[in-house]
């Protein structure tokens, strides 16, 4: 790899990040700062101990390094330092560093850690390998290490709460763990939205949507002032929230013309996103809204929605783990 490194320079510098003159004899501030970090990070560096701990044993420096490392794991794991159970736990499920995969330890090293990123993976493996939904027992195992963890707390934020609460949300209103929570429901997909996570933020649309008839007027011109700024901000990313779009403009809540065109206008976008990565039959349920226009509105939908699909950002948002270690 050392070979590389003039290249990559190279590369930096022409594309216009040469790096700015330090005086004589003063210290690099970055390398500074890569040092304090890289010596203060205990996430990172127990993954680094966990790899030079399972080593072919070797002579001299590196295995009194490989001894302490083996030392330095065994006593952190022994005092359930949250990071290194967090880090032995992905290793155990990736099979990372020449460790046996087993699933099982890994599940259960995940629970012992309580952090909010032990507490998603846990969940996520529970979520993906029994059947909650037809199981109380299992939906409320995911539930329990979710609210342990502090994964789907308000206290968590970014992608970790983003999908955590989403799980959660999903659990309470579909009433897996025994009983339908709609408030609870709610709550969890609000925060979900709050965090950025996509199919989080559309449940927590779709249940204000239905939910606007029973509302003041005050309170409905506050509800759907949020559901403009998501809807603008996230159509982009998902058919069923560009189908949330078109809904409004249909239900009068946003203005539109006579003919109805700006709810044909988001329909036909959503459409033209292709499959949904949270209802499965959006495809079904978009052909019900569309209609066939006057000549002169399908001229002008046809070339504006073409238009439209230059902006659409084809990401996926599947659950993922919150990964500390790897190869």
């Amino acid at each position: 790899m050392k070979s590389l490194f003039p290249t990559l320079i190279a590369w930096a510098c022409a594309a216009g990040f040469s790096a700015p003159a330090v005086a004589a004899g003063e210290p690099n501030p970055v390398v500074q700062m890569i040092r304090q970090t890289a010596s203060s990070n205990s996430r990172l560096g127990v993954c680094v101990a966990l790899q030079r701990a399972n080593a072919a044993p070797t002579k001299g420096d590196d295995e009194k390094r490989r001894i302490e490392a083996i030392q330095l794991v065994a006593q952190k794991i022994n005092n359930r330092d949250p990071h290194m159970l967090r880090a032995r736990a992905d290793a155990a499920r990736l099979g990372l560093y020449g460790f046996k995969t087993d699933q099982n330890l890994a599940l259960s090293l995940y629970k012992k850690a309580k952090i909010p990123d032990a507490g998603l993976n846990a969940a996520l493996m529970l979520y993906r390998g029994t059947d909650y939904s037809n199981n109380a027992k299992a939906a409320k195992e995911i539930l329990n290490v979710l609210y342990s963890s502090g994964a789907a707390t308000d206290r968590t934020r970014g992608p970790v709460g983003g999908q955590a609460h989403y799980i959660a949300g999903l659990i309470h209103e579909g009433g897996y763990a025994g009983q339908v929570d709609m408030k609870k429901a709610f709550i969890h997909f609000r925060s979900s939205a709050r965090n950025s996570y996509v199919p989080g933020i559309y449940h927590y649309l779709r249940l204000i949507v239905r939910n606007l008839p029973e509302l003041t007027r005050a309170e409905q011109q506050v509800a759907t002032q949020e559901i403009r700024l998501m809807t603008n901000r996230w159509r982009w990313q998902a058919a069923e929230i560009m189908m949330i779009n078109g809904d409004m403009h249909a239900g009068g809540w946003f203005p539109d013309d006579k003919d109805g065109y700006f709810a044909q206008y988001y329909w036909r976008v959503a459409q033209r996103m292709g499959d949904g990565s949270v209802i499965p039959n959006i495809q079904s349920l978009l052909q019900q809204r569309i209609r066939r226009m006057s000549n002169e509105n399908e001229d002008r939908l046809q070339n504006d929605v073409q238009v439209a699909l230059r902006n659409v950002a084809n990401t996926k948002h599947d659950l993922e783990f919150s990964d500390l270690c790897a190869e």
